[in-house]
């Protein structure tokens, strides 16, 4: 499936000529025109990810001028199309191939867990098209199956990074009411998320003194959990970490409350971000912590647009009643932001000019500051995140944690989580 915005891009392209019809400046905005690709779950295991699409995409366009960016001394229409990733490698590959070889975009967005942005980031190196990722920690986009670096050209990656994932789960942890037993329990699954963290944090919580409990990294779609929910009970886990998909989050959680386990404290990323699958869980999500990724309680402004997180957030709810936002929402505008940006330092839209003008970004954006190190990253901050009841009864994500980010705004006190 792929979606493609042929409407939004043709209304930008007339709106454009009438704007500035007649001689040279006609001309100039009708031979001037930009497509950027973007590749995102819309289907499969994350479809939660693209549940804006294309909201997100209309709402940044219209920011522009008509559909246009100034580039040097020339009007650019900026147009967009949507590929679906699937949520798998091999998914986000194929539609990275339609849209650079078959659409031939000029730029392309790839956005959520290293299965989306990961294989879109090795074809833009090999066909030379700059490229804007984000959503996946910095060192599974970064690190290659060797564990080391690799080099990226074209392909530029803003995130929150695995050593302030550790700092903050370590300080989430010994912040538990109570404090707990020392014995953590993990969920991680076999895929590059899963086998990252448990790299990780395995060192990184037994340098703090406290046994880890892994069962072994799974198969995602497991449809029994119960072995591993057994091995917990037995070693009196108290706090379980992981790192799990929509669908295996809430098989393993009906099935521990159907065997009578709940533990002092979830910590649970990538199923906790979102809000569908989060209120889907009803009474079985409450009280799940995970890392806040983004929220509105992040400081930044959009400098296409001139919003905040905030206003961003209220736009779209006002626009899709009954709809909560989802942390993409952001990260998509902040990418689009980060390349209109690079357009228009660059002055061309010559790929060596953007790359260039790419490596220099020092932008604010919903997401915070973005400013590209040598090896094409940014990090970004985050915070600790608990679904909470809200006055309607209401799952609803407070930022419980700031230690490792002050600027990121407390919303609420961390609770126990309780079943």
């Amino acid at each position: 499936m792929m979606y493609k915005s042929i409407g939004l891009a043709f209304g930008a392209l007339t709106l454009g000529a009438l704007a500035y019809a007649g001689g040279v400046e006609d001309a100039q905005a009708q031979e001037c025109s930009i497509t950027i690709g973007r590749v995102v779950p819309l289907s499969g295991p994350l479809v939660d990810v693209g549940r804006e699409t294309p909201w997100l995409d209309e709402n940044k366009m219209a920011q522009l001028d008509n559909g246009m960016l100034e580039v040097g001394d020339q009007m650019c229409a900026i147009n967009y199309e949507v590929y679906d990733s699937r949520g798998t490698a091999a998914g986000s590959a194929e539609a990275a191939q339609e849209a650079i070889l078959n659409d031939e975009v000029d730029m392309l967005i790839a956005q959520r867990t290293p299965d989306t942005t990961n294989a879109p980031s090795d074809l833009c190196e090999r066909y030379e098209i700059p490229c804007v990722t984000t959503n996946t920690p910095v060192e599974a986009w970064l690190l290659g199956p060797d564990g080391q670096p690799k080099d990226y050209d074209y392909t530029f990656h803003f995130f929150f990074g695995v050593p302030d994932l550790v700092t903050n789960h370590i300080g989430m942890i010994k912040e538990l009411p109570g404090g707990f037993n020392g014995n953590i329990g993990f969920l991680y699954p076999n895929d590059p998320d899963g086998q990252v963290f448990a790299q990780i944090f395995t060192p990184a919580f037994q340098g703090e003194g406290w046994n880890t409990i892994d069962p072994g990294r799974f198969e995602q779609g497991l449809p029994d959990f119960s072995s591993i929910i057994n091995q917990f009970k037995r070693n009196r886990v108290e706090v379980v970490t992981g790192v799990l998909a929509p669908p295996d989050m809430q098989t393993y959680l009906q099935q521990a409350a159907q065997l009578d386990y709940a533990p002092l404290m979830y910590i649970i990323d990538k199923g906790t971000g979102y809000p569908e699958p989060m209120r889907a869980l009803g009474e079985f999500g409450e009280g799940l912590l995970g890392v806040n990724f983004w929220s509105p309680a992040f400081p930044g402004t959009s400098q296409y647009g001139g919003y905040s997180g905030q206003e961003l957030v209220d736009a779209y709810e006002d626009a899709n009643p009954g709809t909560m936002y989802s942390p993409g929402l952001a990260w998509t505008d902040a990418a689009y932001d980060v390349l209109f940006d690079a357009l228009q330092r660059a002055g061309s839209t010559e790929t060596d000019a953007i790359i260039a003008a790419l490596a220099e970004t020092d932008l604010d954006t919903v997401t915070g500051q973005v400013n590209f190190n040598e090896q094409n990253f940014s990090v970004a901050p985050l915070g600790g995140a608990q679904w909470q009841l809200n006055e309607d009864g209401e799952l609803e994500k407070e930022n419980v944690f700031n230690a490792v980010y002050p600027e990121v705004e407390l919303t609420s006190e961390m609770r126990l989580f309780q079943q």
